[in-house]
């Protein structure tokens, strides 16, 4: 796949990235950064914008942690229910596959 090469502006500073991902998917992250660091920016006026950033990447990385852990206990579920499906046997069970799940950071 070709690589998309753009500028991506995040907290005021500009940000030369190519990536497989489409331009208008990469517009739609850097406004989600953008809006997560102002929303800090309000909630904490007297702090930089580095340490904006900063806490807002920690925000994130918290919700990434819960879905992270919501999608691990689903995965069970699952498997629990497949086992209850094939009759109790145990037997390895598949991970479930997901389609939006990266296998590469954004950007590399």
């Amino acid at each position: 796949m070709d690589k998309n090469r753009m500028v991506l502006n995040l907290a005021g500073q500009e940000f030369r990235i190519s990536s497989e991902r489409d331009k208008e998917y990469m517009r739609e992250l850097e406004t989600e950064v953008n809006k997560r660091i102002k929303a800090v920016q309000l909630h904490c006026p007297d702090q930089s914008t580095s340490r904006c950033a900063l806490l807002a990447m920690l925000d994130l990385a918290d919700e990434y942690a819960k879905l992270k852990a919501e999608n691990e206990e689903v995965d069970r579920k699952i498997s629990e229910l497949r086992s209850i499906r094939d009759g109790g046997e145990k037997k390895p069970a598949a991970p479930v596959k997901r389609p939006f799940e990266r296998k590469k950071p954004v950007g590399v």
